[in-house]
């Protein structure tokens, strides 16, 4: 007989954490909407892989720390049940927070 899904015995996430977690996902937009920027004129002009090396050292500075800080904000959602996957609000806020860089890098790449 299996018990039924229960949440893991984890506290609630404290506020301050919480906080954090949504600068960081709001950090991680500002950086991909900067990296679809950066990157809509050599795609425009068809030039991405002529470039110089300081290009691709900005993409590359804007690209880490985007993504360090998106995989911080998706690490932030509430936590597992102990039977199965996450929880349906988390699984939730990780669509969204996928959505919400995505839609700041096409919003960058097509200014």
């Amino acid at each position: 007989m299996e018990a039924p899904d229960t949440l893991l015995p984890i506290k609630m996430t404290s506020l301050l954490l919480r906080l954090l977690g949504a600068l960081a996902g709001f950090g991680s937009a500002i950086l991909f909407w900067f990296l679809g920027n950066t990157l809509a004129p050599p795609l425009r002009q068809h030039t991405f892989f002529d470039l110089d090396g300081s290009h691709y050292a900005l993409i590359a500075f804007l690209l880490v720390p985007a993504l360090t800080l998106a995989v911080v904000a998706l690490f932030w959602v509430p936590p597992r049940v102990s039977g199965g996957g996450p929880l349906p609000e988390g699984r939730r806020w990780r669509i969204a927070l996928v959505l919400i860089f995505v839609a700041a890098f096409v919003s960058g790449v097509a200014r």
